[in-house]
């Protein structure tokens, strides 16, 4: 997986509203809600999946927009413009 993957899917994190730091060295993203730091994932990169710091499987490169929309749920922040519900 190349950082490029990696970038995309921070894009589609900050389209949430979501705070990312970023190791690319690592490929690991550190992911928080801005409102509640304790609300907050690990994600890292395993071979062509993306996983939590508990193992739980996002997703998979080449779908980080969905994968985003999990990350988004999972730390409950609002689903992006013109799409109605919250997580």
């Amino acid at each position: 997986m190349n950082t490029n993957d990696v970038q995309r899917l921070i894009r589609y994190l900050g389209e949430h509203g979501l705070r990312v730091t970023a190791d690319e060295n690592d490929l690991r993203l550190h992911v928080a809600n801005p409102l509640n730091s304790r609300l907050s994932e690990e994600i890292l990169v395993v071979g062509d999946r993306y996983v939590t710091s508990f193992a739980y499987e996002i997703g998979e490169r080449g779908r980080e927009q969905e994968c985003a929309e999990r990350i988004a749920r999972v730390l409950a922040v609002s689903v992006v413009a013109g799409r109605e519900g919250s997580a």
